[in-house]
This record gives structure tokens, sequence and C-alpha cells, in this order.
């Protein structure tokens, strides 16, 4: 891993949309019902592993408040509050905001022992409906300038960010985080890298993904303390999305850290703008999605707020309050048990086919929290392959294993490893099942077992009549 400021050639969006274009030929091209070895039998149908829900339903609390909700839709027999033009109001319902503040971002109020954190005020926030993408789409159209710029990001973002950001002609580059399996963003490594950028008149922000995606790594006080001083004393516009914040036992915000300078103490929340939603966590669908965003610069809420051209419906706000506000937290706690016990048996397949090969062939990263398990494979095994990059590990597991997942390179890594879901791997939509997390590491030690002896990626294209992984230019 270079040490230096790295450019992921070629540009995201573009290794972004060669992915989902090959999976579609892949999956056209094998039909619909295609056989995969396993070490002891076949398996039938691809597997994915590359889809970000959950597979769980929503709180029953909060499905029996959506039900209420619903009907009073339905009967118009909506509460007074419904009729209140402030807090159903179409651009910015105060009610959600409210929520927001008080329950999507308390975190950053009560984040961990030695650090003071920040209440969140509802005029510090601001919501969209259905989704925080949108949110995080307008955040970046406010950093881009004529002529482009550079939007830095620490080494592993959300798999489609490159989109968001190449859209409005920003160019992401990859920081590296440490060299070793943990993760970890390095501050002097991402000092070094701000200040190329910034040397050179390019910089225009900074991109997190905390807790991460598609790798989570548990920060001590110290390291995030360190992280935030880098970022404070370069002065720049901080994005962090947020998403999976409800899906980790313990995680520091950013924004919630303030930092001791000569001139006084100075909160990161002042210059950090943190996005989240309720699709995640709260396992909302549709109609009782939204995006949320908090910041302690107000000035620059208001200028991603005029530009959230699109309307709440009321309807909308009140389907999305009633799964918000009654959703308690032993909700997530649960949830949060559930996805431990599948990377503990997801951790636990990995180390035994180590030991069946007497070598690690799969090393996971970073820690374990979420519903990801993210891992690289040895370096030996895909020189045996062939296999250069993260998207030819991708083509490979999908069309030799018939797992689909996510190479790192298009989710900002160059390492080659992959992201798989294994709390809810499925063979289709609503068809998930625990079994499915074994037959996911079957295929995968017969696909190890195969090319020990011998096969290649070269091989597995000519044996299925694919022609090869088409190459894309450098940024």
């Amino acid at each position: 891993m270079s040490s230096g400021p790295t450019v992921l050639a070629p540009g995201l969006a573009a290794l972004t949309n060669r992915s989902e274009e090959r999976k579609r030929a892949v999956r056209a091209h094998l039909g619909a019902e295609p056989w995969f070895p396993g070490t002891a039998q076949r398996h039938s149908g691809f597997l994915d592993a590359y889809h970000g829900e959950t597979g769980l339903a929503p709180d029953p609390n909060a499905v029996a408040a959506l039900d209420r909700a619903w009907r009073e839709l339905l009967h118009g027999e909506q509460p007074d509050t419904y009729r209140d033009g402030k807090l159903y109001d179409k651009r910015q319902p105060q009610i959600l905001r409210n929520l927001a503040a008080d329950k999507l971002f308390g975190r950053l109020s009560q984040p961990i022992d030695g650090v003071p954190g920040v209440r969140v005020r509802p005029e510090e926030v601001i919501v969209c409906p259905y989704s925080s993408t949108m949110l995080l789409e307008e955040a970046i159209a406010t950093l881009a300038e004529p002529g482009g710029g550079v939007i830095v990001y620490p080494e592993g973002l959300y798999k489609s960010s490159g989109i968001h950001l190449e859209k409005y002609g920003l160019r992401p580059v990859a920081c590296p985080v440490g060299p070793d399996d943990s993760f970890k963003i390095d501050p002097e490594l991402l000092a070094r890298c701000l200040d190329h950028y910034a040397e050179r008149g390019e910089l225009r922000g900074v991109l997190l993904t905390l807790p991460g995606n598609p790798v989570f790594t548990d920060y001590s006080v110290e390291e995030m303390l360190a992280i935030g001083r880098v970022l404070l004393d370069r002065d720049v516009p901080i994005i962090c999305d947020m998403a999976f914040d409800a899906m980790v036992a313990q995680h520091i915000p950013v924004a919630s850290l303030e930092i001791a300078t000569d001139t006084g103490v100075r909160r990161l929340y002042d210059r950090v703008l943190t996005i989240t939603g309720n699709s995640k966590g709260y396992n909302a669908f549709g109609p009782c999605k939204l995006g949320a965003a908090c910041s302690g610069d107000r000035e620059w809420l208001t200028r991603i707020r005029h530009r959230l051209t699109i309307s709440f419906q009321r309807e909308s706000t009140h389907l999305a309050q009633a799964i918000i506000a009654h959703t308690p937290d032993s909700y997530f706690a649960g949830n949060r048990l559930l996805m431990l016990a599948q990377l503990d048996r997801a951790h636990g397949h990995i180390a035994a086919i180590n030991d069946r090969f007497g070598a690690k062939v799969l090393r996971p990263l970073g820690s374990r929290q979420g519903m990801f398990l993210t891992m690289v494979f040895d370096d030996d095994v895909l020189d045996m392959a062939g296999i250069g990059t993260g998207a030819e590990l991708e083509d490979l597991l999908l069309t030799a294993a018939g797992i689909d997942c996510v190479g790192l390179d298009r989710a900002g890594s160059d390492r080659r490893g992959v992201r798989c879901n294994v709390l809810a791997p499925r063979k289709a939509v609503g068809r998930t099942s625990d079994a499915l997390l074994d037959e996911l590491f079957d295929r995968l030690e017969q696909l190890l077992r195969d090319i020990h002896a011998g096969l290649t990626y070269r091989d597995v294209l000519v044996r299925v009549g694919l022609a090869d992984l088409e190459p894309i230019a450098a940024q």
C-alpha cells in the first residue's frame, strides 16, 4: 500500500457503472438457474451477497404505529397535529426535524465516556424525503467549483459514492489508511494527503464514511481526536456519511469531538455535515424513508436547504414520523446481536478454511460490527488465478461461484478483496436463510480449491463463453 496521495484510476463512477453492467451481462449469459460447485454438492442459482438490505422487519411497535398512521390517512382521521402547517411543512417538516435531532443524531450528544458530545438542535437539522443519498448529492454540489477539484476520502467508502462525487465534476482521491488489516485512518497519511491537494489549490472537501462501509473499524477516543485535529487544522469542509450509526454498538461521531487549540476549544460540529437516514438502523421502507443532515455551520445548511427543491407529502411525513418515534433503543440492540452472531459465524468459516489450507487465504478487515464482512484474499492465490484488481475478483466470484458481491476498487480501495452482506445473503428478494451463509463459504472454498488445482480467471471466462472484463481508461 502506497504511503502517499493516491488517485484511484479509473474513476469510481466508471468502475461502478461497469460493475453494474457486467453483473447484468453475466446473469443474462448464464441464465436464471445456473449451477455452481461446492465442496460436496452443487448449488443452484446466484447467491446475492451484494445488496445492502438487512432482511429485518421494523420493530413491532413501529409496525403498529405505521398501521395506525395508514388507517388515519385512508379514513381521514388524522390527529390535529397533521394539519399544523409548521409541523407538517412541505419543505422542512418540523416534526421530522425534531425527531432527527433527538433520535437519528442522538449519539452525537452521548458518544462515549471522555467525549462531551454536542446536543443537536432541530434548527441545525435539514431533512429530505426518501433517501439520505439526495442530501449527500446536494451537499457535494455545494463544494463544487468551476474547473472541478478534489474530494479526499480515507480509503473505503459507500459503493456508489463515486457516481455522486463525479456527477458534479469533482475528482475523488483516496487517502490510504494504515496498511494492516485494521483498516484504520492514519492521521499522518491523511494530513499529508490533504496538504498535498491544498497546496495545489485543488482541495474542495473531505468525505468520511463513519461508522465504516465497506469496513467498520473501532477507534479509541485518542485515535479519533488525532484524526479530528488533522481535519480541524486544515480548515476544510467535511461531509460524514453516518448511515450505519444505529447498526454498531460503539461509534464516536467525528462531529461530536472537541479539539483544544491555542485559541480555545473548537467543535468539529461546526465544520462537519453529518448525514444519515432511517433506512438501515430502523429498516424503514418506501414512503417511510427519509434523509437527515445536521451541522453547526448554519450557512452551509442554508445553501443545501435551498438546493432541496423536492417537497414532502404530508402523508410521507406522517408515515416517517411513525416509524422513527415508535422504534425503541432495544430494537437496535437486538439487531446488533443478530449481526454479531452472523459475523461470528462468518469468521468461523474463514478460520476453518484457512486451517484446511494451512495458510491465511482469506483475511477479514476491520472489526466485527455491522452487516458486512469485508475480506481480502491471499496475494499468492490471486496471482495464481490471474486476478489483478478487485473488479476482476468480483467478476470471478460471480462467474465461477455464483457469489454476487462488491469489489473493493469500486468501494474506493485498491486492495484485492470484496464486501459481502453476511447478515442477509439471499437467492431472491425475501428469500434469506441462515443456511445461505454456510453455502456462501462452501462455494468460496471450492473455488479456492480449484485455483490451487490450477484454475485461472481466464479459464473460467473461456469455459462459460464470456468476454474479458472491459478495460477502463485511467482518469
